[in-house]
């Protein structure tokens, strides 16, 4: 028996013989109401990020945090620090004051852990911003929360940001790099670009690396005595119905605890966890999960490629030894099709973490059968709860993950509700409501959509169909909410509907998600086409091209004279799917 199947045959016993009395009160007493509150034995923690990091800095410096492969990067969690210290001062230094927004628009590397810790440790709030986006994606993600400063990439396949800037900022080019002047954006004061070229009107991060001085670095030692575990520290966008993003507000104390039991409930705290990181870092996933579990649990993250790409994931695996996999269902679809091409030597994995969609099952016992992890973890969540609510332990039947049946993480409360807000009996189905620890502080500046999803009682309204059973195991069974999830991507239709409503030959469009057997689900576009004008598919998609995230732009596109309503007129989008479904042959 290895170390880990050790440990964790220990730690089971441990647990189950700690339980037993509770199990024993509890055996006649099984659920009746979909109402549960998931006990623990875990202290949450009250630290800040920047004090998360200086506590594993301290106790295994000389330990590996961060390895950038795709860069050729290296560090250990002294010189990490060492470089955050750095990085937070010269933010600092050029004028960024406790709770001014700092976005970073920038595919998978190590500036991007760099920046997160620096941030926290300035007191600055961290704006992630998808990599995808384009000028009007940009322009609103900037303005929606009024960043002072933006970190960005240089070139991305066919992203080249520093035009994508120009577009929306004509003058950088003939502005101060060290204090921008824009009328579109009055308070974003300086651009930081991760790149080895010099241009106009912004500045090079290895600059900021050198511009604090002893002044920022005493102003930095006093603010960071100042910030509080539940300060925000970071905002992420999600859609709503509306199609407009919207911005969530999360606290040291949201992503810390959540990073705490999650990463103890899958064993984080028995072994050091050496993470293959494919998944995007903008996304709560991978910036928690892996950048803040990680260090949390004093463990490394292994930065494959900018992005994902999965021949290059398994080679990473097989030269760092990785013992974790993170990945959305997608990426396992990928990596098994490449594994089973040319086999890699990926015996070091123990565990693969599926988040971010709905996994079917064959795909389940196709990861635990071919890639043989000792441990497949399932996870739900959502941004607004930072994100696990729901994730399969290591000592958790494997069958109940498969077909999607999970435990909360503990400290959580849920309950599901029908339409008028009763709680209803277990086995019936109804929306998830949440509440507990990782519950978000609000979207920003918009109270009017916090109330929508967020009572007076703190309950959180996911959206989600779900089905409690008597043990307080949720499953998700469908979405209430009009979202598309394609890879991993949260699409909402009224985005895209009101984007191609532009197109002076449109006459009306509705936007529908249909299955897809590797990206769980594709974007399909019904239109209806004005009298007297032309419109082709690839009309369409060159009208989105650069406006739109590629994953946006529809896969299908149908031309037809109307859509199925009801009697009253409302569109009938699930006929509209079983139709798309059936035409497409899918």
């Amino acid at each position: 028996m290895n170390y880990f199947k050790g440990q964790i045959v220990f730690y089971n016993f441990l647990k189950s013989y700690s339980s037993q009395l509770r199990f024993l009160s509890q055996v006649q007493q099984k659920l009746t109401s979909s109402y549960y509150f998931m006990p623990g034995d875990t202290i949450l923690s009250s630290s800040t990020l920047s004090q998360v990091l200086d506590e594993t800095a301290d106790k295994c410096g000389d330990e590996t945090a961060f390895i950038s492969v795709h860069q050729g990067i290296s560090k250990n969690f002294t010189s990490f620090r060492h470089e955050v210290d750095r990085l937070a001062s010269g933010f600092v230094a050029l004028g960024l004051k406790k709770g001014d927004r700092i976005g970073i628009c920038s595919p998978n590397c190590y500036e991007w852990p760099l920046t997160q810790y620096a941030a926290a440790k300035a007191g600055l709030i961290l704006v992630n911003i998808n990599p995808a986006s384009q000028a009007p994606e940009l322009e609103y993600s900037l303005q929606k929360v009024d960043c002072k400063a933006l970190v960005t990439w240089d070139v991305l396949k066919t992203q080249v940001f520093y035009d994508i800037l120009c577009q929306i900022i004509p003058d950088l080019p003939k502005n101060d790099r060290y204090k921008l002047n824009t009328s579109k954006f009055p308070n974003l004061k300086v651009i930081v670009m991760i790149s080895e070229d010099k241009k106009d009107g912004v500045l090079n991060f290895n600059e900021v690396l050198e511009f604090g001085d002893k002044e920022s670095d005493k102003t930095l030692y006093e603010v960071e005595r100042t910030i509080q575990f539940d300060d925000p520290v970071n905002i992420q966008y999600t859609s709503g119905t509306t199609g407009e993003p919207k911005g969530v507000i999360l606290s040291h104390h949201n992503i810390i605890n959540n990073s705490l039991i999650t990463g103890k409930r899958i064993g984080y705290n028995l072994m050091k966890p050496k993470i293959c990181l494919q998944v995007p870092l903008f996304h709560c996933f991978g910036c928690v999960l892996g950048t803040i579990a990680s260090v949390m649990h004093r463990g490394t993250c292994v930065f494959p490629y900018l992005g994902f790409h999965a021949e290059t994931s398994l080679k990473a695996i097989e030269k760092y030894k990785c013992t974790v996999i993170y990945g959305t269902p997608t990426m396992y679809v990928d990596m098994l099709h490449n594994f089973k091409l040319q086999k890699y030597d990926i015996s070091s994995i123990k565990q693969a973490v599926m988040g971010g969609s709905p996994a079917v099952e064959s795909l389940v016992e196709e990861i635990k059968n071919v890639l043989n992890p000792s441990y497949v973890h399932i996870a739900y969540g959502s941004t607004e709860n930072s994100p696990v609510v729901a994730i399969n332990g290591v000592n958790e039947e494997f069958q109940n993950a498969v077909k999607g049946i999970l435990p909360l993480i503990e400290y959580v409360e849920c309950k599901i509700v029908d339409s008028k807000g009763q709680v209803v009996p277990v086995n019936n189905e109804g929306e998830l409501c949440v509440r507990g620890h990782g519950l978000f502080l609000g979207y920003w500046n918009d109270e009017a959509k916090t109330s929508e999803v967020l009572s007076e009682t703190n309950w959180y309204s996911t959206g989600d169909l779900t089905t409690m059973n008597e043990d307080g195991y949720i499953k998700i069974v469908g979405r209430k909410k009009d979202m598309i999830i394609r890879g991993g991507e949260n699409i909402y239709p009224s985005e895209i509907e009101n984007f191609l409503n532009t197109h002076p030959s449109v006459l009306e469009v509705n936007v529908v998600g249909v299955p897809d057997k590797r990206m769980g689900e594709e974007v399909c576009a019904w239109i209806v086409v004005k009298k007297g004008m032309n419109l082709t598919e690839e009309n369409v998609k060159e009208f989105c091209k650069g406006k739109l995230s590629h994953f946006k732009i529809p896969r299908y596109i149908m031309f037809v004279d109307d859509f199925p309503k009801t009697p009253s007129g409302k569109i009938k989008k699930y006929e509209m799917v079983k139709i798309s479904t059936e035409k497409l042959n899918l």
